[in-house]
């Protein structure tokens, strides 16, 4: 051994088709874990071994302490000697083989000498996933693990006496659970007969003493056990590494709970850990700006995992809601409550669409624009009440009430709300006036206060999530945060200012909070503003788009949302549609997207095949651009990765397409070119554009 030669190695073949292996390297907290973990994944089963290290014990490095560097290692350094007995074929005893083991163990090894453990263990995690992935005999089953901790029979060492079914891989499991709990193995004996098997390992907590304490012991069995079931469940989940790793945090945070004993007995079931493994390893994004950031939300959903099976309907959440409302004793604490509130509620929808509760498509838009639903006249009823409180009621000149409508667009209005999607809003109140005092100030001022202070009572943890766009008003953000109906009116009428695409998005307008009644009137007047039998303006949306292609797409890649044949000229061709035929034919406005798919079909405006197509191609494109959200944390960046790179393969493994890459490629591509194909049912618009103005 030497600064840059950390492993070596000796194998000599013995009965039975067994190979002992015998090594020998600089001791350091997890080494044994990746040396099974790749002796796994190079197909050995191991069945019989001793481990030892120097007898005089240091502190090792935990996940968290600096790895010393090569230049610091001496002879006095502490040194491991592994003999293995393991099963192998007959090439394993092939000296080339061996030296790709050697070489993958030492990269491995130089990473955690570096300090760069959470790397090589999720580096390994991957691996071994890949190698179980096609193993039909690896079961989700969890058996039951016995551990004895014996403080007796040695002066310097706990020993853990380890009895278990043999699982494959269970060696790698049981090790890889003790290096993310802190143990420090200096010897180990391992046993395995028949499906049975029996370790023996002399440890030490990180700091190298005896553990002795109760409650150390009480968590160390827990976390043993926790971990290796989980291991166990890693090659469900859609990233094994980034599971793995975000586990790690997980436990962390768990440990630091007051009452983390019982916390971590609750997980101790494997519908709960294969939950775990689905959620944690499904983007670095979901953990780092949503899950890390919620334990006291992710905690008791996941303990309960059985209930996210039922969804909570909107009229439990408006109930829920107002509880949690009639319980504040100030407008901070109604703040706090109503942000808690979404953050929970938007969690636990997010986390049956993860797990694979909500299979129709179109349930997990439906659940999530309930959540923003709720949310909106939650946060509206806050602040309507603390102006009035200073301002009193707004008042029409007539001195009737003064109403208002919240307008969901885009998204939202089509109920159609995916991951890290934003909230799409226009507040539209019914004239001037005045308000009743105390302070009397216009409507206008009282409605701009309040969409400020709407703005402001809504709390966004990551951008994206649940952000309040209020940019399609009138004059966008040079325009009034409020708009009066006359204004409205105005500015959208033919005559108006907006442009062609302002007018367009209209077809998503949809009242969801304030005043009903009123809402119902401004969506009449939205129906007589955009469904007036006049056509769609088709060349100045092409040019739009060509616009956007040009802007926001980069050459040579494929966007699936603004790219040529993406969703949004899916999108752009339906509303066309309905734009055109929605005056005579009511049916045809509907803020949602596959509904109106559904009516052009019925009215005969498509064929029976084009509705088909049409239908499928927009589901694809959205559960598409759902899963790369899911990555990104919003939709700014909708970019299909290149088939080569491996987070093409965590998309298709999101998708259900397993290590089927090419599949995914080539359903993109015909996606794709059917919605490009689809530019023809446009001809028809064009010449009658072409008629109305000659």
């Amino acid at each position: 051994l030497s600064e840059t030669n950390n492993v070596e190695l000796l194998t000599e073949k013995i009965p039975e088709d067994q190979v002992r292996l015998t090594m020998v390297g600089f001791d350091q907290t997890g080494d044994l874990s990746l040396i099974c973990g790749l002796l796994f994944v190079y197909g050995f089963d191991i069945q019989q071994g001793h481990l030892f290290t120097n007898q005089k014990v240091k502190p090792a490095a935990s996940s968290q302490s600096r790895a010393p560097k090569p230049s610091e290692k001496s002879k006095s350094a502490r040194k491991f000697v592994i003999v293995l007995e393991v099963k192998a074929s007959d090439a394993a005893v092939q000296p080339s083989f061996w030296i790709s083991y050697k070489n993958d163990l030492t990269e491995l090894l130089h990473k955690v000498e570096s300090g760069k453990i959470q790397e090589a263990v999720g580096e390994l995690a991957k691996r071994v996933a890949a190698a179980l992935h096609d193993l039909p005999q690896a079961s989700q089953m969890l058996y039951p693990v016995e551990i004895e901790l014996d403080n007796d029979t040695d002066t310097r060492y706990t020993i853990l006496r380890i009895q278990s079914e043999d699982t494959i891989g269970f060696l790698y499991e049981l090790t890889n659970a003790l290096s993310m709990s802190g143990i420090d193995i200096a010897r180990m004996v391992i046993d395995s007969e028949g499906n049975k098997v029996s370790d023996v390992l002399y440890v030490t907590d990180d700091k190298g003493e005896k553990i002795s304490a109760e409650a150390q012991q009480q968590g160390l069995r827990a976390a043993i056990v926790l971990i290796k079931h989980f291991t166990h469940l890693l090659p469900r989940s859609p990233n094994p590494e980034a599971a793995l790793l975000h586990f790690r945090e997980f436990l962390e945070h768990l440990f630091k709970q007051p009452n983390w004993v019982e916390e971590i007995s609750s997980l101790e079931r494997t519908s709960v850990l294969s939950a775990l493994a689905r959620l944690l390893g499904v983007s670095d994004f979901l953990w780092e700006d949503f899950l890390r950031l919620q334990h006291s939300n992710l905690f008791p959903v996941v303990a309960n995992v059985e209930e996210l099976k039922n969804r909570i309907t909107f009229s439990e959440l408006k109930a829920e809601l107002a509880r949690e409302l009639a319980e504040a004793t100030s407008p901070e604490d109604q703040q706090e409550r109503l942000n808690a509130f979404k953050d929970r509620a938007m969690l636990r929808t997010d986390m049956r669409h993860i797990l694979g509760h909500i299979s129709e498509f179109g349930q997990f838009s439906d659940e999530l624009t309930d959540v923003a639903e709720v949310v909106v006249q939650g946060a509206y009823e806050i602040c309507d009440q603390q102006l009035q409180e200073r301002y009193g009621i707004p008042q029409l000149e007539t001195e009737d009430p003064c109403r208002i409508s919240i307008c969901a667009l885009g998204k939202c209005g089509g109920r159609e709300l995916g991951f890290a999607s934003d909230i799409e809003l226009m507040f539209i109140y019914e004239g001037s006036g005045q308000t009743t005092g105390p302070e009397m100030i216009t409507n206008n001022e009282y409605y701009l206060k309040l969409v400020e202070k709407f703005s402001k009572t809504i709390k966004t943890r990551s951008e994206g999530i649940f952000q309040i766009d209020l940019r399609l008003r009138p004059y966008g953000q040079a325009g009034s945060l409020a708009v009066s109906a006359e204004a409205f009116q105005s500015y959208f009428s033919h005559e108006g200012a907006a442009w062609p695409y302002e007018r367009q998005a209209l077809v998503k307008l949809r009242p969801i909070a304030a005043d009903e009644e009123f809402g119902n009137q401004i969506v009449r007047m939205r129906d007589t503003i955009i469904y007036s039998g006049k056509p769609f303006d088709v060349a100045a949306m092409l040019a739009m788009r060509e616009k956007q292609i040009q802007q926001l797409v980069k050459g040579g890649t494929i966007n699936a949302k603004l790219g040529d044949g993406g969703l949004v000229d899916c999108e752009y061709l339906i509303q066309s549609l309905q734009i055109t035929y929605g005056h005579r034919n009511p049916g045809l406005r509907t803020t949602n997207t596959l509904e109106g798919i559904d009516s052009l079909k019925e009215l005969g405006l498509i064929s029976p095949d084009d509705y088909v197509k049409l239908r499928n191609a927009y589901i694809f494109l959205r559960r598409l651009i759902d899963a790369l959200r899911m990555v990104r944390g919003n939709a700014k960046d909708l970019t299909v990765p290149p088939q080569d790179q491996e987070e093409f393969e965590f998309l298709a493994r999101r998708l259900g397409y397993g290590s089927h890459t090419e599949k995914l490629q080539t359903e993109i591509s015909m996606t794709m070119d059917r919605v490009r194909d689809f530019s023809r049912l446009l001809a028809p618009i064009k010449a009658m554009t072409i008629r109305t103005n000659g």
